[in-house]
This record gives structure tokens, C-alpha cells and sequence, in this order.
């Protein structure tokens, strides 16, 4: 579950956990647009929707990836007990 964090000077930050932003980074790459941690749609400084560039497409499936290799190894190591 998400937390949202209520700063001093007034403005509030957004925090997932990592599942959250496992599926944060899967809505990302599928529809090829960043977001904010509310799952709000970033615009451009002309109110565009901001597109993901391939280095940011890269370090989202790398993302995906890493959190699928750490399941894998949970299963099989729960496998062995």
C-alpha cells in the first residue's frame, strides 16, 4: 500500500512499495508513457503526454525483470524445504 507523505514546506510525496511499482513500471511500458507515483499521467511543458525514451523503457523491463528473477529464486528455494 502506498504512503503519502505530508512534507514541511507543505507539499506531498508519494512512496510504493515494491510491488507498486512493479505495476507502475508495467503500465508504463505498456502504454508508453511516464507516470507519477498516483498513477497520474505526466505532461510536457507543452501539455503533452510525456513519452518514455528507450533508456527509461530499458531500466523499467530491467525492473520487471529483476523482480521476476527474485520471485523464481523465492520458489525455488521454498521448493527445496
Amino acid at each position: 500500500m502506498s504512503v503519502k507523505i505530508k512534507r514541511k514546506n507543505g507539499s506531498v510525496t508519494v512512496l510504493l512499495n515494491p510491488s507498486e511499482k512493479g505495476a507502475k513500471a508495467a503500465e508504463e511500458l505498456r502504454n508508453n508513457v511516464a507516470l507519477t507515483n498516483d498513477m497520474h499521467i505526466k505532461f510536457d511543458d507543452y501539455g503533452k503526454p510525456k513519452k518514455l525514451t528507450n533508456e527509461q523503457r530499458a531500466y523499467r523491463s530491467g525492473y520487471l525483470a529483476a523482480q521476476k528473477d527474485s520471485a523464481n529464486c523465492w520458489k525455488a528455494k521454498k521448493n527445496k524445504r
